[in-house]
């Protein structure tokens, strides 16, 4: 018979910290409550959604403000719309190193940075801005032919 082992978990290896008294309150006191928004969009016919305001300038995406205090309007990732795209490998690859040769750009001597933090999805938003900015040179019926059109060494997969 064999006997199966104890179960190990970390929970006695570092000591909790104790809290400073006050300090969780002071954190929830300076943020902004959660605001409860009805979509209205939804429930609204074709019709009338095309009706509906966008969103107010001062929440745009395109805008960046640096601040020495902690901001409270919502964050900039959270302004945006999720997409998903698939991409080659080689395209993975390099921007991933072109992010990280970004974002180490942006360190000053002393160790300070400027500036925003880069991540894939600032390069592709930027990337997918300008191939709207030519839109009007796109065409072609697969995405060899509109890479050729643009003047890009299109991609061959699986020949």
């Amino acid at each position: 018979m064999t006997t199966q082992p104890t179960r190990r978990t970390l929970t006695g290896l570092t000591p909790k910290a104790t809290k400073v008294a006050g300090v969780d309150r002071l954190i929830k006191a300076n943020r902004p409550a959660p605001v409860q928004r009805e979509d209205t969009s939804k429930s609204l016919p074709a019709s009338e959604r095309e009706g509906i305001a966008s969103p107010p300038e001062s929440l745009t995406a395109s805008d960046s403000v640096t601040t020495d205090s902690v901001s409270l309007a919502v964050p900039k990732y959270l302004q945006l719309q999720r997409r998903e795209a698939r991409i080659h490998v080689e395209q993975a690859d390099a921007l991933t190193m072109l992010t990280r040769r970004l974002n180490s750009e942006r360190r000053l001597p002393n160790g300070s940075t400027v500036g925003e933090r880069i991540t894939d999805n600032t390069l592709i938003r930027v990337a997918i801005d300008l191939l709207l900015q030519r839109e009007n040179e796109i065409r072609g019926a697969s995405e060899e032919a509109i890479a050729q059109g643009l003047g890009l060494e299109p991609r061959r997969i699986g020949r």
